[in-house]
Parts: C-alpha cells; structure tokens; sequence
C-alpha cells in the first residue's frame, strides 16, 4: 500500500507536459517505433511487392498490449483527477449517422488527393502494390481489433490529447495529433500519407468543433471494417482489373 501511495503521489507531481508524453509513449511510443522501423525496411527496396502476414496471433498480442496500456493511462488520469466527461462520451444513435458522414467525406477526401497524385505522376499502381497484406486471420480476432484499436486509437488521440492541448490553437492541435497518427501507420509505406491525412484532418475537425467522440470511433471502426474485407475481398484489384 505505502508503495502505491508513493507512486500516486509521484504522478500527481507530473506536469501537464510529462504526462502527456508519458500519455503518449505508453499509448503509442511502440507502434511508432515499429512502424518506423518497418517503413525503413519497406523502401529500402522498390523491386519487388512487400506482404504483411496478420495472424490471429498478432491481433491478439495488439488487443491485449492496448487493453494493458489504456489501463495504466486511466490509472494515471485518475490520480491526476480527471473525469469521465472530459472525454465526451455521451451517445445517441444519431451519432452513427454522422460517422458515417465522416467516414463518406474522409474517403471522398482520400480519393481526390489520390487522383491528384496520379495525375501528377506522383504515385502510381505500384505505389498500391508495394505494400500488401495477406489476411490470416479469423473474425474474432478481426471483430476484436476492430473495436478496441478504433477505441483505442480516438480516445488517446482525439479524446486525451485534445483536451490537453484545448488552450492552444486548433490547427496547432490537430497538426500535432495528425503527425503523430502518421507516425504509427508509416509500415503501410507513402499510401499511408494518402489515407491518413484525410483522416486526421477530417476526424480532428469535427472533434474540434463539436465535442463529440463516439463518431470519430464509430468512423474510424467502419473504415477499418471495410479494410479488412477489401483484404479479404481483393475489392480494389478486382476495380483496377475492370479498368
């Protein structure tokens, strides 16, 4: 008890700096190293398509770390006193219909930033096809990923770190949050800047303007539901073979 009570009282003494950078290390700090490490690995070598084996094994591991890391963040925001509202998780079911409008808008975002790039010759097919997944999972495992990253994912993110930062301007907020969830998605190569701009610039606004996250959470489980059957589906080479 004498032991708990000492490090209670060491994280009541953090500054508002330290505790989100250790806010933000336990949340993420690993993935970003990860996923840097793979993006590194990745372009070092253009000649060939790299594949992504996701196992069931590997989702588990990602959902228990998360469950584990919230945890010990939530731990700490209640030492240092904060509450359930901050986050602004009140629901209603019309917040399902505005995810979905996000969801819309991000992807209409995405695709015109795409085309622009192609057009531009900036990026091509190969760019797509660089890096590749093969999808070795079964639906519990996905089921599971997809709920709590997207949870995960927007409640650190979007629901903590706004708040911390709420005194500074926006864009400053939603630049940082942005860059950071860059970060963590670099191992999908420079497709990742395509599909992650749009969303951090897209979810980062609406949270700003309107204090609502279960949208931003819902948007962001839905997109990534429909990742996974496009994994599973090969929707997006069946496209380009129609074209």
């Amino acid at each position: 008890m004498k032991n708990i009570s000492h490090i209670n009282k060491l994280i009541k003494k953090l500054s508002p700096t330290t505790e989100l950078i250790i806010v933000l290390i336990i949340g993420f700090g690993f993935f970003i190293y990860s996923s840097t490490r793979s993006f590194f690995v990745v372009n070092s070598d253009y000649s060939h398509s790299w594949i992504y084996k996701t196992t069931s094994q590997s989702y588990y591991s990602i959902v228990i770390y998360e469950v584990i890391a919230l945890l010990i963040i939530i731990y700490i925001l209640r030492v240092r006193n904060w509450r359930l509202i901050d986050f602004n998780l009140g629901f209603t079911f019309r917040l399902v219909w505005i995810a979905l409008l996000l969801m819309f808008i991000r992807n209409i975002i995405g695709n015109i930033g795409f085309k622009v790039l192609e057009l531009t010759n900036v990026i091509d097919d190969s760019t797509i096809k660089h890096v590749q997944y093969g999808l070795e999972t079964n639906w519990i495992s996905i089921s599971l990923i997809i709920i709590i990253n997207s949870i995960y994912e927007e409640i650190i993110l979007i629901g903590y770190f706004f708040k911390r930062l709420e005194k500074y301007h926006p864009a400053l907020i939603i630049g940082l949050s942005l860059i950071i969830r860059e970060l963590y998605h670099t191992y999908q190569g420079w497709i990742s800047l395509i599909v992650i701009i749009p969303t951090g610039l897209v979810f980062g606004f609406y949270y700003y303007k309107h204090k609502k996250i279960w949208p931003v959470i819902i948007a962001h489980g839905f997109s990534n539901l429909i990742a996974f059957f496009n994994m599973h589906f090969h929707w997006y080479e069946k496209i380009s073979n129609l074209k």
